[in-house]
């Protein structure tokens, strides 16, 4: 087969050049432009385009793309001239007979076989499309006056991107600005979270702690998809470049938004890497704070109420199990208040304040003293008592004075215990770094869309815009490939030029020659879209998508897998202890076990109580278990809250970028893959148009985009609820003391559905990438080339749609490719190939 193609290859090089045939004897410089666009058209339709064109002149507006290979001047004499023939058919259509056998009758001609062979106007080589009444009506897409309704699709899509991030910029910099002054007067300067007001009843901020962090995650992933639009933005090329690229490299991919594809521009890779850098830099910090912008946090004040007594039995007292370094204590004696200690560490063991959620609120406190300090009650200020400290045996300070002793011969018993209170604190340390990030971001969507006013779009962001490309600039076209499911590949010319250190001195046209200098491969010139012949044999092929996506999607498979064996396998570590806890608890608590005294369990508490304190239940402030504390009142330990917060989140987040990446080939071949079966209108964000699709912006369609986005947004709730950080707070705001300690917590049921969720979507995304498709139209996968290579002989566009499939036959192959009117279907075993004359 290699050395049959050879040999044909040969062949072909040295093939004359196609002429065009002479059409009433007249050559394409002699004939008007109504001629050559429509060439069976009589004198007479000539002559009315040209009447009602000057009785028209809004038709003459130019609007259309950037061509790279005509001058200015002759880009508008082409543009001027597709644009009034093609805009004037849509009028006279109704008019103009258009049939096979010569009767009259408005219907499209249809290529069937043989019959649609014998109807060609170019001479001997290549066919035309028979149709004869374009429908391309070339309204195209230059941006015009106005904010929403005379916007395309994409304006009003990227101008509600750009609206909604500024809207959540706006909404982070009023909750700034609300609590800016609670932040500035804070207690605690070794934290930024502070709430503008005292606690409230903890049940009341469970349920509003979990809308919050819905609409939160919600937000953040609706934030983020504006901004991956943007970024597919920034890195799509424009139309000036396609042709450049495929000679250069080869190949590109479209409707992407990989960071690499900038490197396939021709120009200004540094803008667009600067651009693209700012929008990922912003998105970070969402990615990284929005869970712990805002959340809830243990809220612990001190005592009011103290009374005194005596207690005149010393040795009793002595033996009370008493703390020597409770400083609370030791100025509730000395100045009848009980302060807040300056460090955590003296705090009354009864606090509890390294177990989460058994800190609570005591209304009274009694402290009992000897007579030895009878002398010493309410003597004194707060500030001159806790400065009473001495050295106990050379190891730690204790409060005395005389001889009264904290621990010894005062001891303080907290009473009458208040229902846990909880406050909505705001991270502030987040708050400013996130609304920094998003008016960032806001500014940047704004300014692009403010730039973007009244210019002609150029941004190739899906295949259709290619294809709309490769029609109205011939230039763009890839000629005489073979256009079959038959693998990448293509033919691609170099020119050579030998140099003084050749060690052969016979010419070479490639450098590649057996016995040639390969030194001189490096002076290349190579051309990958010369449009040589690229033939090949029409089979069916039957290929996994997954075989295609490249390393891309393997990675992600293989990340999809790791993570959810490790969830699973925590899961399973979670069930076994919690079989386990309960299995000891009906052990002990049996009324007929002879451990029940001995029990480690309360037994008047129902097992699922111990469940909860252990293992958690739903996630949330109050229905999760600590795992440890976190050093108290240290920014550090508020930066690693945040990180363990949404560290499960962030990484989801890279892989669900992979994955929509990912998906976005998938959709988009399946979407392609549909032209060999029926008629369909390429959707595209250049042109608008009843020829053309716009019910959704950019790849996934909505039926695929918006269950995705809420599968994400669920997936990060629940992360964000298996594995958070709880706060909890210890106030004296009298005398400007304050603590705070975070806690990492967990729950179990929201691991064990991100467990099952996680799965689903490795299963969901084995069976998308394994999805195969049997046909004969090549797979594109977001290439550029396949896409112009399928438009060489489209010249319009049908209200109905365009179709792939067999074109006819030419001088010695058959050619396949997208056409308006009836393509033929593939006859399998036949070599197909373009060949046409390039002007």
């Amino acid at each position: 087969m290699a050395a049959r193609f050879s040999r044909l290859f040969d062949e072909w090089e040295h093939d004359a050049d196609i002429t065009m045939a002479d059409f009433g004897g007249a050559h394409e410089e002699d004939l008007t432009p109504q001629a050559t666009l429509f060439p069976t058209r009589s004198i007479d339709d000539t002559e009315r385009y040209q009447t009602i064109a000057r009785e028209s002149p809004d038709l003459s507006r130019l609007s259309t793309l950037p061509s790279p290979s005509f001058d200015e001047a002759s880009t508008r004499s082409l543009l001027h001239r597709e644009s009034v023939a093609q805009t004037l058919d849509a009028d006279i259509r109704k008019n103009l007979p258009v049939s096979i056998d010569g009767a009259g009758g408005g219907e499209t001609r249809r290529r069937s076989g043989i019959q649609g062979n014998l109807q060609r106007l170019w001479h001997k080589k290549s066919v035309l499309s028979q149709r004869t009444v374009s429908t391309f009506d070339g309204n195209f897409a230059k941006v015009k006056p106005g904010l929403w309704t005379r916007q395309m699709l994409t304006d009003r899509s990227l101008r509600s991107m750009a609206a909604f991030t500024a809207m959540c910029a706006f909404i982070m910099l009023i909750i700034t600005c609300n609590y800016i002054g609670d932040f500035v007067h804070r207690l605690n300067l070794h934290t930024t979270s502070v709430g503008g007001k005292d606690g409230e009843s903890c049940e009341t901020m469970e349920q509003r702690n979990v809308a919050v962090h819905l609409f939160i995650n919600i937000a953040a992933t609706m934030i983020l998809g504006c901004s991956n639009t943007y970024q597919q933005l920034v890195t799509a090329l424009k139309v000036n470049e396609v042709r450049w690229v495929l000679s250069k490299r080869g190949d590109s991919k479209v409707g992407t938004n990989s960071p690499w594809a900038i490197n396939h521009k021709r120009d200004g890779k540094g803008k667009a890497w600067a651009a693209w850098i700012l929008l990922i830099g912003t998105s970070l910090p969402v990615h990284f704070l929005a869970n712990s912008v805002i959340g809830p946090s243990f809220y612990v004040h001190m005592p009011t109420v103290i009374t005194y007594t005596l207690h005149n039995d010393s040795l009793s007292l002595s033996a009370l199990t008493g703390d020597s370094q409770d400083s609370a204590c030791w100025t509730a004696l000395r100045a009848n208040q009980y302060v807040l200690p300056v460090k955590v560490s003296e705090l009354s063991e009864d606090y509890n304040s390294d177990t989460l959620g058994n800190s609570t609120t005591f209304n009274n406190v009694e402290v009992l003293y000897t007579e030895d300090c009878s002398a010493l009650v309410n003597t004194t200020d707060p500030e001159t008592a806790v400065k009473e400290t001495s050295s106990y045996e050379g190891y730690y300070d204790t409060y005395q004075k005389d001889n009264c002793t904290v621990g010894t011969d005062v001891e303080c018993i907290l009473s009458d215990p208040l229902p846990k209170q909880c406050r909505m604190n705001v991270r502030m340390q987040a708050a400013f770094i996130l609304t920094g990030c998003l008016f960032i971001k806001a500014a940047y969507m704004i300014a692009l869309n403010v730039l973007s006013r009244y210019q002609t779009k150029d941004h190739c962001l899906t295949y259709g815009d290619v294809i709309v490309a490769s029609v109205l600039d011939p230039s763009l076209k890839i000629r005489n490939e073979c256009m079959l499911n038959s693998g990448d590949g293509w033919r691609q010319k170099i020119d050579h030029q030998c140099h003084k250190h050749c060690k052969d001195k016979t010419p070479s046209m490639t450098g590649d020659d057996i016995g040639h200098c390969q030194k001189c491969k490096k002076f290349n010139k190579s051309d990958k879209a010369a449009d040589l012949p690229h033939p090949s044999i029409a089979i069916k092929y039957k290929r996994s998508l997954l075989s295609n996506l490249g390393s891309n999607a393997i990675t992600q498979m293989i990340m999809l897998m790791f993570i959810s064996i490790i969830l699973v396998v925590i899961s399973i570590m979670l069930i076994v202890s919690m079989a386990s806890t309960v299995a000891d608890y009906r052990q002990y608590c049996a009324k007929d076990s002879e451990y029940y005294a001995e029990a480690q369990y309360d037994c008047t508490i129902p097992v699922s109580t111990y469940l909860k304190e252990m293992y958690g239940t739903w996630g949330g402030f109050s229905s999760s278990a600590a795992l440890a504390p976190l050093p108290a009142d240290s920014l550090s330990s508020e930066f690693i809250a945040f990180a363990v917060s949404n560290g499960a989140q962030f990484l989801y987040s890279l892989l669900y970028l992979l994955l929509i990446y990912n998906l976005t080939l998938i959709s988009m071949e399946h979407e392609w893959g549909s032209f060999e079966e029926k008629r369909r209108r390429p959707r595209c964000t250049l042109v608008r148009g009843k020829q053309f699709e716009q019910s959704y912006f950019l790849q996934l369609p909505s039926k695929v985009l918006m269950p995705l986005m809420g599968y994400a947004s669920l997936m990060h709730w629940l992360l964000g609820q298996a594995i958070s950080t709880t706060e909890t707070i210890f106030t004296d705001p009298v005398h400007k003391i304050e603590h705070s300690i975070y806690f990492v917590t967990y729950a179990s049921y929201p691991i064990f559905l991100s467990t099952i969720l996680m799965i689903a979507m490795t299963s969901v995304c084995w069976w998308a990438f394994t999805y195969t498709r049997e046909g004969f139209i090549p797979q594109m996968y977001g290439s550029i080339r396949a896409c112009c290579a399928a438009t060489s002989e489209l010249g319009d566009f049908a209200q109905e749609g365009i179709q792939w499939g067999d074109l006819g036959m030419g001088e010695q192959f058959r050619h396949a490719g997208f056409s308006s009117d009836e393509p033929a279907k593939i006859i399998p075993a036949e070599l197909y190939c373009g060949r046409e004359k390039i002007e």
